[in-house]
């Protein structure tokens, strides 16, 4: 092996690249780097959706809250709601806003958390011991870091106001009440975002860079439509077999499945079907630059990857990317995967993001129908 070839065509290679390829490569590199930056700025531990229901009957310097100021002053819980003693089925109102996933969390505070904790002061003077006040903090722990983020802050606003207030750091208690979700650790919680992954980018992938070989295969026998269509049933073909597949194996590792299988299945199998709608409108746009293929795809992927949920759940997105993670089928199939296998839902809850991948592909087959139609009457017209 000649060295001066091996420079020979190094420098070839490398003229080939410069300098369209390195812009490339610097402009999709930055761009992605730059979304990581803006997806992780809150984090899975900021901004977390929870009700306030505080029943604490004194009226004058309320423990219950100064806890809640405490809290509400912090970056890590956002307070949807505060509900009082005078609101009718609060506490009814507050569980049914977690049960709707609207929040994450409800922290109750009882009638007698301040005079609790009064009574308790006043025993330990005399010598005696009587049980702690205590507040109740209901929770969705399928989210393994949230719920651990909630119980902590509640636990740190608790004993600042203690420490600050009455020099104290034992009188409270905090009572986690599981909701739905026991159980369920990060195994769990990542097991449906990697389920979407594997199916996203083995039905993508090969759609889209059949772009590469011109787009997608024609033959005269069949109509645009007609060869679309074909496709995209074979999707729903493959996405049904990876599904079952994912499933089994899941099952046979003891993952987390409380829901309608039914719902999951369908939700896996639809997401084929949205990937490979996407990369066949994708293929189709891009058929007559083969090799903006490399560019698209990273593109698609990894934005994908940061804002469908599989690292971080939609809620801890900040609000202005949240457009952004609606353009990718992986956001929809991962939360209603979620929902079914760790939450428990079946078709009654997870029903919109079924629809809403059904959506997907019809919208994606249609534009990509239409190119195809339109550059096929070009080829009339070119002959």
């Amino acid at each position: 092996m000649s060295s001066g070839k091996v420079w020979q065509a190094f420098k070839e290679n490398m003229k080939g690249m410069w300098p369209a390829r390195f812009i490339a490569l610097v402009v999709v590199a930055s761009i992605i780097i730059s979304l990581f930056g803006l997806a992780f700025e809150k984090g899975p531990t900021q901004d977390i959706s929870v009700d306030v229901v505080n029943m604490d009957s004194a009226t004058v310097n309320s423990t219950a809250s100064m806890v809640v100021g405490v809290m509400d002053s912090g970056t890590t819980v956002n307070i949807i709601s505060t509900y009082r003693s005078s609101d009718t089925n609060a506490l009814q109102t507050a569980l049914d806003d977690l049960k709707s996933g609207k929040v994450e969390a409800v922290i109750f505070f009882g009638q007698n958390f301040t005079s609790d904790i009064t009574a308790w002061m006043l025993a330990a003077k005399n010598g005696t011991s009587i049980a702690p006040s205590s507040l109740v903090l209901y929770m969705d722990a399928s989210n393994p870091i949230a719920s651990a983020a909630v119980q902590g802050e509640v636990q740190r606003s608790v004993q600042v106001v203690l420490a600050s207030t009455f020099k104290l750091s034992s009188p409270v208690r905090v009572m986690p009440n599981i909701v739905y979700g026991e159980g369920t650790d990060m195994r769990d919680f990542m097991s449906p975002a990697i389920a979407g992954l594997l199916i996203f980018i083995l039905t993508l992938m090969p759609t889209l860079m059949s772009s590469m070989n011109g787009g997608t295969v024609r033959d005269g026998r069949y109509t645009a439509g007609e060869r679309i269509s074909a496709q995209i049933l074979s999707s729903l073909v493959v996405g049904a077999v990876l599904a079952t597949t994912i499933l089994l194996v899941m099952a046979a590792f003891g993952i987390r499945m409380v829901g309608d299988m039914s719902v999951t299945f369908t939700l896996l199998a639809l997401l084929a079907m949205a990937s490979s709608g996407l990369g066949l409108l994708l293929a189709t746009v891009t058929k007559k630059a083969p090799a903006a293929t490399m560019v698209i795809f990273p593109l698609v992927l990894y934005p994908a990857i940061l804002l469908g949920g599989i690292i971080l759940p939609i809620s801890s997105i900040p609000d202005y990317l949240l457009p952004i993670s609606y353009l990718f089928p992986l956001t929809y199939a991962i939360d209603g995967t979620r929902l079914s296998m760790l939450d428990g839902f079946g078709w009654d809850g997870c029903w919109v993001q079924v629809l809403s991948l059904l959506v997907y592909v019809a919208i994606c087959v249609g534009i990509a129908w239409y190119f195809e139609r339109h550059a096929r009457s070009e080829e009339v017209e070119k002959k």
